[in-house]
């Protein structure tokens, strides 16, 4: 899969290259490990004549380098959750900015990883929001051996054994139909994991590693939010999203049939119907 033209903005220590379509509300989307941007191409493709749809590669994936910022005190690269949503924050700012309403809110869409930071940003920038989708993702924090497990991936991964950890990953990412059936999917998929750096692979892992437990800001989420998962995920399935949902106050719920753990890819048709009508039920028509 090519790369779209992308636009380039400073925030904090580093550029950060953005895919930005379409007029309207601004739905800003947050990408899943280890992708970038391209993830949510066929979606834009979609619900560019219904919102501003701004698709950044996050730090460390794609184009954007990771930055001083993008590293421990030790050197090593580590990305937490709460970087990735003040990052988030700081483009927001900048998109306001450029549409001449310095207090512009937006729908957060965040999926997989994109999730964990979606949630941190609900925490730490709530006035921002507009609206929350959740998609394909979870609040807890990992098990004591799925932690080892991304540190040892973080501390082992290189040039040599990326295309091997990306073979591994995506049996897990993607339903059995499209893996039987959609092999263009499958080599999409494979194609934007292969490329990203070895040191992005081991900052998200830090970051994810190391963190908390999300499950007290559920309550919290004043926001309207849709709650999004793939029928067949094997990573964060429907009865984890359908308890997630009945925890937020104005949550809607709605599962992507013929899907995994990737519904923007899997089934982009589905994903953009439910993102649309939820948004005309619950936000479009208080504006």
């Amino acid at each position: 899969m090519g790369r779209v033209p992308m636009k380039k903005y400073l925030v904090d220590d580093t550029d950060y290259y953005v895919y930005s379509r379409g007029r309207g509300p601004i739905l800003l989307f947050a990408h899943g490990f280890p992708f970038d941007s391209r993830l949510f191409v066929p979606v834009v493709d979609l619900l560019e004549s219904r919102f501003h749809c701004v698709v950044p590669d996050l730090r460390g994936f794609g184009m954007t380098k990771l930055g001083a910022n993008g590293h421990n005190p030790e050197g090593h690269p580590r990305v937490k959750m709460g970087r990735f949503a003040d990052d988030l924050a700081i483009l927001t700012a900048i998109l306001a900015c450029q549409e001449h309403n310095k207090d512009a809110k937006i729908v957060l869409c965040g999926l997989s990883m994109g999730g964990y930071i979606s949630l941190s940003f609900a925490r730490r920038h709530p006035e921002r929001l507009d609206g929350l989708i959740f998609c394909d993702s979870n609040t807890t924090q990992d098990s004591p051996e799925k932690v080892q497990n991304r540190l040892a991936l973080a501390d082992t991964v290189d040039a040599t054994n990326v295309a091997q950890t990306v073979d591994n990953m995506i049996p897990t990412l993607l339903c059995g139909e499209t893996l039987e059936h959609r092999h263009d999917i499958v080599e999409q998929l494979r194609t934007i994991m292969r490329s990203q750096t070895p040191a992005a692979f081991a900052a998200a892992s830090r970051g994810m590693a190391k963190r908390g437990d999300s499950s007290d800001i559920l309550s919290q989420i004043t926001a309207p939010t849709l709650v999004l998962g793939g029928e067949y995920d094997q990573l964060s399935n429907v009865a984890c999203l359908d308890a997630i949902a009945a925890k937020i106050p104005n949550a809607t719920r709605a599962t992507i049939p013929h899907s995994g753990h990737l519904p923007p890819l899997e089934n982009p048709e589905a994903f953009a119907k439910a993102v649309v009508k939820w948004y005309d039920e619950k936000i479009g028509s208080t504006h």
